[in-house]
């Protein structure tokens, strides 16, 4: 390789990884494409990554730049860090636990430079177990094939990008510790386009300490992305957002359910809180087939309730009817018409107002008709075949999580729709988005096993909030 700018720039960050590191770097060593520089990142470790990553440069001089950290910068800092010190045209992440084929530079190079509209290319990839053997492939859709609605971010690691578009985006927001490659994405996306290639290059560790595991991290950073993009996009003129919250109170099985306290409080309060909490709506209307409901709700600021009429409450009315009529009786009487609507069920007391905020940033940011929220079901499910049972998600087998495979549950908490999907037959459009919430979080008081259950953690919130 001469002292010309090379093709493609790998950089690797490394904190207390040195026990995996040795096999990323010998990965990179090993591409059949030659023209690759290396940004190697000490971010701070306390373990031998150091003398790994010395003993490595030592050995390609000419192509591996160092960059030792004293004090950890976290993952978007050291991508900042690589960009800046990037002479490739092209720039990729390797994680350190990681490790490519061989031809994963050749292939995804030729991809972008075949492809010069499209800004970013990922591939699929192979899972390992901690010691490196195989578990699974994951076979992502491919783009504008099987994949048209896309909402669903790479992993943002091995996912190459043009260093001129990530450089016209800003890099990476350092004020998120994870998902960079859900912002890469997003950023991405509209302005530039994306791809991606059928074959795996690339090979995904899975062990305890993965970042990938740390739920609760990863479900913030994500909200916090959207949240950021979605509020620039609007422009001058936002959206006029309507939550309907319906209301049903005479319910043979659980009577004034509505109005009954929970750890202190009626159950509709805390879908009313939420949405309040929210701060998206300019109105926000319950729908109920009682007038003490009514009373309750009417007093709130920023609440429109209203008296369904009777046809509206018997056993075989559809929500789509009740939905339907709310949104026109409120337009009609208000002389304003709704561009997003927000359906939240009253059942649902454990959905949090950022739910609803990620659920109608998703809708603003992607082309979907509809965002739903949803809990993803990891349990293995069989369905009967011409030999018995046979598994659904037969990646599960294994404990691994396919994309193809994956299965979501509607939890019920959050339907967000552009108004003029909503009918009197329907809820749904035909592109229908996603956001999840964790299973935890996602109980519905649809029986009264769950309403008991949805009461225990309701009464041990407010103890923990008191301690």
């Amino acid at each position: 390789m001469t002292h010309s700018r090379p093709k493609v720039t790998v950089y690797v960050s490394c904190h207390n990884y040195g026990r995996y590191l040795s096999q990323a770097l010998e990965s990179v060593a090993a591409q059949t494409l030659a023209d690759w520089e290396l940004i190697l990142i000490d971010d701070g470790s306390a373990d031998d990554t150091r003398k790994v990553a010395e003993e490595f440069a030592a050995r390609f001089s000419d192509r591996v730049k160092l960059i030792h950290h004293e004090t950890p910068k976290g993952l978007r800092g050291c991508a900042n860090d690589a960009l800046d010190a990037a002479r490739g045209d092209y720039i990729m992440r390797l994680d350190a636990d990681d490790f490519l084929d061989e031809n994963a530079l050749l292939v995804m190079t030729h991809f972008l430079d075949s492809h010069p509209e499209l800004g970013l290319v990922y591939p699929n990839f192979t899972y390992v177990d901690e010691h490196g053997s195989v578990l699974g492939t994951e076979y992502r859709k491919k783009i504008g094939t099987e994949a048209k609605l896309l909402d669903l971010a790479p992993h943002g690691a091995c996912t190459m990008v043009r260093k001129r578009a990530l450089k016209s985006i800003g890099g990476y927001d350092e004020q998120y510790d994870a998902q960079d490659g859900q912002e890469l994405w997003l950023k991405i996306l509209h302005r530039f386009g994306v791809g991606n290639v059928t074959t795996p290059l690339f090979y995904y560790r899975q062990h305890d300490s993965s970042l990938s595991r740390d739920g609760e991290r990863l479900r913030a950073a994500r909200q916090g992305i959207k949240r950021g993009l979605a509020s620039g996009k609007t422009g001058g003129v936002a959206p006029r957002i309507l939550g309907v919250v319906p209301a049903k109170n005479t319910y043979r099985e659980t009577p004034d359910i509505v109005l009954k306290q929970f750890a202190g409080r009626a159950l509709i309060d805390y879908t009313l809180e939420a949405a309040q909490g929210a701060q998206l709506f300019d109105k926000v209307i319950v729908t109920t087939d009682d007038p003490r409901v009514h009373d309750h709700c009417q007093t709130r600021d920023g609440v429109w309730s209203m008296v369904r009429p009777p046809a509206l409450s018997g056993p075989k009315v559809r929500l789509s009817h009740v939905l339907h009529d709310a949104v026109t009786r409120f337009e009609r009487e208000h002389a304003a018409s709704a561009d997003i609507v927000v359906l939240l069920n009253v059942h649902c007391p454990l959905r949090r107002a950022e739910h609803i905020r990620e659920a109608v940033d998703t809708l603003v940011l992607h082309n979907a008709d509809n965002v739903i929220s949803v809990y993803e079901d990891y349990d293995l499910h069989f369905a009967h075949g011409s030999h018995g049972l046979e598994p659904l998600n037969k990646g599960m087998l294994q404990r691994l999580r396919l994309e193809r495979e994956a299965l979501y549950v509607d939890n019920g908490a959050i339907n967000a729709a552009w108004r003029d999907v909503i009918s009197e037959e329907s809820l749904f459009g035909r592109r229908i988005g996603h956001v999840v919430m964790p299973v935890e979080e996602s109980l519905q008081m649809k029986d009264l096993f769950n309403t008991w259950l949805v009461e225990q953690v309701l009464i041990n919130a407010r103890i923990g909030a008191a301690q």
